[in-house]
């Protein structure tokens, strides 16, 4: 029964208890005002003395993690709870933190949420609202109990002990033919004491064989650098949830980006085409590890954006003797002349193709652009749908 149409009946009793004076319109009357009345006082204690408490989740997890909140709903009052909701509004796919119950005086109950991150985005965790009402169910009070906060699930990170940029090239630090005025790791040979040599650079060992104080001289870093250019071109991509070519680009753009910076520990960039503000500039170690993960778990096919005219902007970032890695599903072959023209200038350029016959075979496939980079001397890594990402990647690429 609805609060008005309780008050309604109520009113017409009492004029007719006032009009006909019949005893039992009295009896209802006063009932229905006393119960009305009670519910109103109830109500205006149903939440006094209501707290909630969650676990403090981390800002992040990554696909394929279990997160687990624990929650705790306590009434700290005498008065008992005959019912409370708690609704939680996370955006989290699968996450259910909800919870009916009576709660009794000074009593405390304490449930699990367990939920599987099964896809890469940013989520909202809350808020949290409970809802009660009085014994007759005439009305409904909501209490915010807890604020949303932010969950950042990540792309997948496939574990790859190994993967070949391209032939003839060692990664990593080696021996270079410009010598450094500064100490740096690569101590190449030794010569002859000058004057104004410093102390530190003696070479001991040779200074103590030969009677005469030699020092060393060192190799500049020859580290190269590597850009990874995921294209989300909109109207490229196909395939729909895990099995698309956006999902399958991002879990490889990771996973490079990753096992380049952590077992390589080369200074690696990350560019996405077709995605708004998604470009992080060459660095090294965790923190662009970090800062990829985060870019990458929100990226997603914004605009139509060729990859022809990404590989132009790059032109202009990409030093000569950087590795450019392109991740495309695209079948035109426009950009494959321009990739070669990046080529001439002194960057290595490989391509991680993804076939899009694979996921839909309503489509072309793309392997005559597979046939054109290989004839330009373009390394190629051909990717389908089902393709063990593991073991392709560690296959490295056709020539």
């Amino acid at each position: 029964m609805r609060p008005w149409q309780l008050i309604g009946m109520t009113l017409i009793l009492w004029v007719l208890a006032l009009t006909i004076g019949w005893r039992p319109f009295w009896v209802l009357s006063w009932a229905l005002t006393v119960a009305f009345l009670l519910s109103v006082v109830w109500l205006a204690l149903s939440m006094k003395g209501l707290t909630f408490k969650r676990s403090a989740l981390g800002g992040r997890a990554q696909v394929g993690e279990r997160v687990e909140e624990r929650l705790a709903l306590e009434n700290h009052s005498w008065v008992p709870k005959l019912w409370v909701q708690v609704s939680d509004g996370s955006t989290l796919p699968g996450h259910h933190a909800g919870y009916v119950s009576s709660v009794g005086p000074h009593q405390r109950i304490a449930w699990r949420a367990r939920t599987i991150c099964r896809r890469r985005g940013r989520y909202t965790l809350g808020p949290v609202i409970a809802a009660t009402g009085d014994p007759l169910g005439l009305f409904k009070r909501e209490l915010s109990l807890a604020p949303e906060h932010e969950l950042l699930v990540l792309p997948p990170v496939l574990p790859i002990a190994t993967f070949a940029l391209f032939q003839g090239l060692t990664p990593g630090r080696g021996r270079g033919s410009q010598r450094s005025l500064q100490t740096t790791t690569n101590a190449v040979t030794v010569r002859n004491y000058v004057p104004g040599d410093a102390l530190t650079r003696i070479h001991w060992p040779t200074t103590a064989r030969l009677g005469q104080f030699m020092v060393k001289e060192f190799d500049l870093d020859p580290t190269i650098d590597v850009v990874v250019l995921l294209d989300l071109d909109r109207d490229i991509q196909v395939g729909e949830g895990d099995s698309s070519t956006e999902e399958y680009g991002v879990t490889i753009a990771a996973t490079l980006t990753s096992y380049l910076l952590r077992q390589q520990e080369l200074a690696v960039g990350l560019s996405v085409n077709g995605a708004n503000e998604a470009l992080l500039p060459l660095d090294r170690g965790e923190r662009q590890i970090d800062r990829a993960l985060e870019v990458l778990a929100i990226v997603h096919p914004q605009r139509w954006s060729p990859l022809t005219e990404a590989l132009v902007a790059e032109e202009m970032r990409v030093a000569r003797n950087t590795v450019l890695v392109v991740i495309t599903p695209s079948t035109e072959m426009e950009w494959v002349e321009s990739l070669h023209h990046l080529q001439r200038r002194g960057v290595h350029p490989m391509v991680i193709l993804l076939d899009p016959h694979s996921f839909d075979d309503k489509l072309g496939g793309n392997a005559a652009v597979a046939d054109a980079l290989v004839a330009a001397g373009i390394p190629v890594v051909p990717v389908q749908r089902g393709d063990p990402l593991l073991h392709v990647l560690e296959q490295g690429p056709q020539y």
